[in-house]
């Protein structure tokens, strides 16, 4: 019984030490990213160390690179051992990290998802070995770069952002990011409530609606509450089916006209423009040219006095 308990004892310092020397390595390697990624400063870069992974409060992101190629999203992996892509797969020592991958672009996704629309193509996940060289390879929407080429590639990409975007977004994420909390995952509704509150614009949600008639319970629906009539009123006669059709005819005309009235508009619109780009100078020429004043005629001259003699 007591080998049995030293022997767990061992296992779990074993296992502590493992994790010790993984987290060492792995803070190791995001202190030498952080290094690389400071070169960045005199191309207009801008780097974010440790921040939060939005909607994942126990999880962060290693480094955002902010800058005129974009946003990129970077995790620094200071793996041991070969790291090759085979195939289109990422493999470490033979195991495949195709997870790894796809957990960048899940990453670089989730900050997207924080930007304006106009800024979320511009965002794009890298993940960099610390201790391969390795040429920028691109697997899936991530790309796969060594740390010795990473400044080179970053430096290397088409330009996406101003140098005043840059300032705005990377000040926006370093404060949405770097708090205290882990914010959310925020969908296009929720961007454009944030943004009309800015401006000062009161947004005002609607209540959810009941999804069943007067439901209450599990599943279970309440009788619908008798209506009361006041006292001596007649009791109210449904229409007949001939009057029920002849309102559904009335609307179904109503639309129909609608709908005709809006493709007569859409018809005569372009014809109403080409017509006025072809004639429209003349006409507006023709009311504001002043017209050109008759020549006054002269005076008659009245004859002199007969001379004598």
């Amino acid at each position: 019984m007591g080998e049995g308990a030293d022997a767990a004892v061992a296992e779990q310092l074993r296992q502590a030490e493992r994790r010790l020397r993984t987290y060492s390595q792995g803070a190791e390697g995001e202190r030498l990213v952080a290094q690389a990624l400071g070169f960045l400063e005199r191309y207009g870069w801008v780097s974010l160390h440790d921040v939060h992974w939005p909607g994942r409060p126990k999880a962060n992101i290693d480094h955002i690179a902010v800058g005129p190629g974009g946003v990129v999203v970077v995790d620094a992996k200071n793996w041991t051992g070969e790291v090759v892509v085979r195939d289109g797969v990422l493999r470490q020592n033979g195991y495949s990290r195709e997870r790894e991958t796809t957990s960048a672009t899940t990453a670089t996704t989730a900050v997207g998802a924080r930007l304006a629309a106009a800024h979320r193509s511009a965002v794009h996940p890298v993940l960099c070995l610390v201790a391969q060289d390795v040429e920028p390879v691109v697997l899936g929407q991530t790309t796969v770069v060594g740390r010795s080429a990473l400044v080179e590639h970053l430096v290397s990409l088409p330009l996406r952002l101003s140098a005043y975007e840059v300032a705005d977004v990377a000040r926006f994420l370093a404060t949405d990011l770097g708090g205290p909390r882990s914010p959310e995952v925020l969908t296009s509704a929720d961007l454009a409530t944030q943004t009309l509150a800015r401006a000062g614009f009161t947004v005002r949600s609607e209540p959810a609606r009941p999804t069943g008639r007067g439901r209450t319970g599990a599943g279970r629906s309440s009788p619908a509450p008798a209506r009361t009539r006041a006292a001596g009123q007649p009791p109210r006669r449904r229409p007949s089916a001939r009057k029920r059709d002849q309102r559904r005819g009335r609307t179904l005309v109503g639309g129909l006209v609608r709908v005709g009235m809006v493709v007569g508009l859409l018809v005569a619109v372009p014809h109403a423009l080409e017509w006025w780009s072809d004639h429209g100078p003349t006409v507006v020429s023709t009311f504001l040219t002043p017209s050109t004043p008759e020549p006054a005629l002269p005076a008659p001259v009245e004859p002199g006095p007969e001379p004598t003699g």
